[in-house]
């Protein structure tokens, strides 16, 4: 106790002594360390502040005008999932679909089902994706205008362009780097589509065997056994490892272009207005 007091007694006095030894700073010097972090739109009274009663109407106006144009994308996306789902043509083939992967213990005829299921929704599949992509391009369109429209009002001409020019550039990085990622998962299907559906085989024997048996501890255990080998199976599969090495290596290769890509863009936008951009992290919607 008294080791923990004389530790606070000391504590205090130097922080103290410290406080008394440094000068004060005057508050009109301390906005001046912002420097290249905030730039002129930035601080209490920059261009983005609530003092100022224009920026604060123009940025009630972009709040407004980019939940608008969310609400509009997710809204659309919504519909054009629910109207593929709900096809005839689809929720036929995926009947068939489920009834053959579900119950095959032939690794060939779940093959087949999968591809057939493709082939006879990949016009359903096709508006549907038109239709997202409709309604993305209309997202991006709408919150463009909605930045540009607010930038104008609250800054001046040049830093409002390239603010755009920043957001053009993070924009591409990050559509580049999903459909770099997009391309990598899709390649790691295609590539362990023969040893996925060798796994769905096993598992369905698996329970067939179990839901023939009397259900007793020991078949649960020897249901659950077999679904263990299968995957292990499935994980020590030679085109599989390969796969996944290979999807590792690609989606390390997206990450690493994106974040030289925001770097370039960054840097790019300093030299142009000799600071960092501020409030202007980008969100593009998943769909």
């Amino acid at each position: 106790m008294r080791t923990q007091t004389r530790r606070l007694v000391v504590g205090t006095a130097a922080g103290l002594a410290l406080a008394l030894a440094t000068p004060l700073v005057p508050a009109a010097s301390a906005h001046t360390h912002s420097g290249v972090r905030g730039g002129p739109e930035s601080g209490r009274h920059g261009w983005h502040s609530t003092s100022n009663p224009a920026t604060f109407a123009a940025r009630k106006v972009l709040i407004q005008q980019l939940r608008a144009a969310s609400i509009a994308l997710r809204t659309q996306v919504r519909a054009a999932r629910l109207a593929y789902w709900n096809n005839p043509d689809v929720v036929a083939a995926k009947a068939t679909r489920d009834g053959i992967v579900r119950t095959a213990t032939d690794p060939a005829l779940i093959l087949a089902a999968n591809d057939a299921f493709l082939l006879s929704t990949n016009a359903a599949a096709g508006v549907r994706d038109a239709a997202i992509a409709t309604a993305v391009t209309t997202w991006e369109t709408s919150v463009e205008a909605a930045w540009a429209t607010y930038d104008t009002a609250t800054l001046p001409a040049a830093e409002a362009a390239a603010r755009a020019t920043y957001r053009a550039a993070v924009r591409t990085a990050i559509v580049t780097f999903r459909a770099a990622q997009k391309s990598a998962n899709t390649a790691f299907r295609s590539a362990t589509a023969s040893a996925n559906a060798t796994l769905r085989a096993s598992i369905n024997a698996a329970h067939a065997t179990f839901e023939a048996s009397a259900k007793t501890p020991a078949d649960k255990q020897a249901f659950c056994d077999a679904v263990a080998a299968a995957r292990a199976a499935f994980l020590a599969d030679p085109a599989v490892v390969a796969a996944s090495a290979a999807k590792k290596q690609a989606r390390a290769e997206a990450r690493t272009a994106y974040k030289l890509a925001l770097k370039a863009a960054k840097d790019a936008f300093f030299a142009s207005t000799g600071h960092n951009p501020v409030r202007l992290k980008l969100r593009l919607p998943h769909v």
